[in-house]
């Protein structure tokens, strides 16, 4: 039960038999029927009348404090529940409850505040004073919201449903301006999404402003890619599918509307991305609802997933000089300490920090040894090293750079439907940048890095589709038109990998293509639970044509399974390859393999 009352819990809560059963002894109770001492005979209302009428909040703070009796001397003060609250100076003046005033009054006064309370509706904000009660409930259970929000966030209950909470400094050196707070508030309310994280209320509170979102899901898409849970291993093969497919235009759908209201999402990567118990997948984590978030992002301006998941333009290389440890010398022998080989004409081996050490031992050397060397090696070394540095939060070109992070996230879903893990995915973009050996860093998995391989996964993918087709086609699985739509989806996300952000198309013309495949797989798409408009290429084209005043791509029809013109480029200075895998890498145009398995 939650600590505050709403109108309808006091409407149906403090009745006649509540009354007069906490009004305690007998003589209370027969007062209750007495005709009001300040009527004169003007009127036949009772004290229980009035407390019925004009006064139950008053009885329930008198019951909560343990003095209902004194509701009668309230009543005849004329007080109801309309004049609460009272304040402190004015509980005193009145002298409610006489020697015990002191004491009561601070119950009565902090009491008050849970009949007082302003409901949250949807759309709605409400500002809370210091001690007023503020009807959410948090709920047991660890912080954080879903999708890497910041330790500012928590989930409550409201009328009985979760809602993430954000929680936003006003005041202070890093505050938002409260007036910033709710205009920005009322501009993200706009945004209805059946697959976007959104704002329900928001309230304000002291310090601080707060933001109620739903839907609240316990799965990101990170997760679900490494392990599927039980209600989606519930399902049938044929329904697993149709959903991996479903997803794929649903978080398009909800980026193109992102986009056609002005908006870009600069996060997406699997774990923004959250998947609910009823199989719906949704957007969540855009840029515009953690802008007013100071603490968003702190001590996280790097990692792994979000690199590997942005687009090229988003990380730039940038030259830094550091100083470095010394070179240690080492030298053949048994032990694990240097040690010099009195009259040997080798020279010794000298190795930076990264270098690779053999896991057996050279054989013992009988030799003369030294417990010091002095050299020139033990002075420290300055070296340059190129990093990968985050481009600006609000970077201009944030629409492609979204289109191409939400390509990735595609590729992902496409690849499991087909049966391939992301660890699987992952070893096949970095392939080339392994390193024999143990100790040296993780080889970079990245997309903007890996196109060229990005580019082979998905021929991959499209030949494991065709085959598909091929055995359907003969009567053994569930429809030929199906992996062909697979294909379709896998091939659509080349205009949204390419490496220039000029050339990939707009989230809009993404969801036609992606669209047009997933309605040819799965018939009507509003028919099979999402939500999300999904009409033919030609209506669509012409409604955003009349809406924007632009055009989009006439795609036509395609033909799939044929050679993909990808157009995945890699920047010159991406790693240390070969000098022929580097030639490779540097052409705008990957060249198409002579044993192209998907030739028609």
């Amino acid at each position: 039960m939650t600590s505050w009352w709403t109108d309808v819990r006091i409407k149906t809560t403090v009745n006649r038999d509540y009354i007069i059963r906490e009004i305690g002894p007998r003589k209370f109770q027969d007062a209750l029927h007495h005709p009001l001492a300040f009527g004169d005979g003007l009127t036949d209302d009772t004290y229980l009348d009035w407390i019925l009428e004009k006064g139950r909040r008053c009885f329930i703070i008198l019951n909560f404090i343990g003095v209902p009796e004194q509701i009668f001397q309230l009543i005849d003060k004329s007080l109801d529940d309309d004049d609460l609250p009272l304040s402190e100076e004015a509980l005193y003046d009145l002298n409610l409850f006489g020697a015990k005033s002191e004491t009561l009054d601070k119950k009565f006064y902090r009491q008050q505040f849970s009949v007082l309370v302003q409901e949250l509706v949807p759309g709605g904000h409400q500002d809370f004073g210091a001690d007023e009660v503020v009807p959410v409930e948090p709920r047991n259970g660890r912080k954080g919201s879903i999708g890497g929000a910041s330790q500012t966030s928590d989930r409550v209950y409201v009328q009985d449903k979760l809602y993430t909470r954000k929680k936003i400094a006003t005041s202070g050196d890093n505050g938002v301006d409260r007036v910033h707070f709710v205009i920005h508030l009322k501009a993200l309310q706009s945004l209805k999404h059946p697959h976007l994280v959104s704002v329900w209320a928001t309230y304000t509170q002291q310090d601080f402003s707060y933001m109620l979102l739903y839907p609240v899901t316990e799965l990101t898409l990170k997760q679900f890619l490494d392990e599927q849970p039980k209600f989606f291993k519930s399902l049938e093969k044929q329904q697993r599918r149709e959903t991996l497919l479903r997803w794929t235009h649903c978080i398009v759908s909800g980026l193109a509307y992102l986009h056609d209201h002005d908006f870009t999402h600069q996060n997406i990567r699997p774990s923004n991305v959250t998947i609910g118990s009823n199989n719906t997948i949704y957007l969540a984590n855009f840029a515009a609802l953690n802008a007013l978030d100071a603490a968003e992002g702190k001590g996280q301006a790097y990692r792994t997933e979000i690199y590997e998941h942005a687009a090229p333009e988003n990380w730039r290389r940038k030259a830094s000089v550091y100083e470095t440890a010394p070179d240690k010398t080492i030298h053949l022998g048994g032990s694990r300490t240097a040690r010099l080989i009195k009259g040997s004409t080798k020279a010794p081996l000298s190795r930076p920090s990264s270098a690779f050490f053999p896991t057996q031992r050279a054989r013992s050397v009988t030799a003369t040894t030294s417990s010091s060397n002095s050299s020139s090696n033990s002075r420290p070394k300055k070296t340059l090293i190129s990093t990968f540095s985050l481009a600006e939060r609000f970077a201009p070109a944030a629409a492609p750079a979204d289109v191409f992070s939400l390509s990735t996230v595609i590729l992902h879903l496409t690849s499991l439907l087909l049966g391939y893990g992301p660890k699987s995915f992952a070893t096949h973009r970095s392939r080339h940048n392994r390193q024999a050996g143990r100790g040296g860093a993780p080889a970079d998995a990245s997309f903007h890095v890996n196109l060229y391989e990005v580019g082979t996964w998905m021929e991959l993918l499209m030949k494991d589709a065709k085959e598909r087709e091929k055995k359907d086609q003969k009567g053994k699985g569930t429809g030929g038109n199906f992996w062909r739509s697979v294909g379709g989806v896998v091939h659509s996300t080349e205009a949204g990998l390419r490496s220039q952000a000029t050339e990939r198309h707009t989230a809009r013309e993404l969801e036609l293509r992606v669209g047009k495949y997933v309605k040819r797989a799965l018939g009507d798409v509003n028919g099979v639970g999402c939500g999300c408009r999904c009409e033919d290429g030609e209506t669509e084209q012409a409604r955003v044509r009349a809406e924007t005043g632009t055009g989009t791509q006439d795609f036509g029809e395609e033909p799939l399974f044929r050679e993909p013109k990808y157009r995945l480029s890699v920047p010159a200075s991406t790693g240390a390859y070969s000098a022929i895998d580097q030639e490779r890498r540097m052409g705008m145009v990957v060249p198409v393999m002579e044993n192209w398995p998907l030739r028609a």
